[in-house]
């Protein structure tokens, strides 16, 4: 009887131990990938149940799997209960549109911008030829724009911003050749808002960990010189919201966790992951985020938020 029950107590718990103590770590680079959903916790209890399952029956099994189960939903969900209305809400949209260059596609993505009369659009994954058809088509709504690369510095970057207020002090901040990481005041009606806007590489290997991981520290040091009082920081940062980095990078900050990332048909929103982030500096906040479950052409979900600097 005790070894049928340390069993499973080792079963239960030291799956979701594990995880929580593994993400504590930053490196290597395949680790903190692997730790960066809390579905690592079912892989850990079938390494365990190799070792143990001959001692228990297969209900047992069936239910210790189940119990699993029901703890990575319970960490990873993103589902918020305390909402409240903006009283003034700036209405933001974000997405990363994956390259995406038919014509069908595009005239999905512009006919919604254009209906819904956004305060702030970010997209990434634009590519260069892209991005002058989506410029020609949306700046008679959103007059103002950051096109997301600069001649004079010699830097690209698949980023493309509109907005229907100003941006000014636009800056690229370099990457070798590329700018990951977009720094602007943002004229928002009665405040200027210090916008920083990224899209840093997916970690798929350790030269592009690193790079991710040096765009983080430029936000972090534009972040801590930042010349106005209220900041706003969006994009995909390709960085989970389970990682402890989060927490150093979004100190002071309000945000809502949404799982953006894969779009697949089929998949639940409880066992994706949160990698498409808004972070508005506090007391400002963020009221509510929502994924919006179309443009199925790209594998992340664009993202509808509002935020109140009030």
């Amino acid at each position: 009887m005790e070894t049928r029950l340390f069993i499973a107590l080792v079963l239960i718990f030291l799956p979701c131990l594990a995880w929580l103590l593994l993400k504590q770590v930053h490196s290597p680079w395949w680790l903190e990938n692997l730790v960066s959903t809390p579905l690592l916790i079912l892989f850990i209890y079938t390494v365990l149940l190799l070792v143990l399952g001959s001692f228990i029956s297969l209900q047992q099994i069936l239910s210790y799997f189940v119990i699993n189960i029901v703890l990575v939903v319970l960490l990873n969900t993103t589902v918020t209960l305390n909402n409240k209305a903006c009283l003034e809400p700036i209405n933001i949209f974000q997405f990363n549109m994956k390259y995406i260059e038919q014509e069908s596609g595009l005239s999905e993505l512009i006919e919604h911008l254009v209906a819904e009369r956004y305060h702030l659009i970010t997209l990434q994954g634009v590519s260069q030829q892209t991005k002058q058809k989506i410029i020609e088509r949306l700046s008679p709504f959103y007059p103002h724009f950051i096109r997301g690369e600069s001649e004079g510095l010699q830097v690209n970057s698949d980023q493309l911003l509109f907005s229907r207020y100003a941006f000014h002090m636009i800056k690229y901040y370099n990457n070798g050749s590329n700018a990951f990481l977009i720094t602007s005041l943002w004229q928002v009606p009665e405040r200027e808002v210090q916008l920083l806007s990224l899209h840093p590489p997916s970690p798929r290997s350790e030269s592009l960990w690193q790079l991710r991981n040096k765009t983080l520290y430029q936000l972090k040091y534009a972040l801590n010189n930042s010349p106005v009082k209220n900041a706003l920081v969006i994009g995909d940062l390709n960085l989970s919201m389970h990682s402890n980095r989060i927490k150093t990078l979004r100190q002071g900050m309000d945000t809502i966790f949404v799982n953006s990332w894969p779009n697949l048909r089929y998949s639940y929103n409880l066992f994706g992951i949160a990698i498409d982030h808004l972070w508005v500096s506090k007391p400002a906040r963020v009221c509510y985020r929502q994924r919006i479950n179309k443009f199925d052409w790209s594998d992340h979900y664009a993202i509808k938020s509002q935020i109140d600097f009030k």
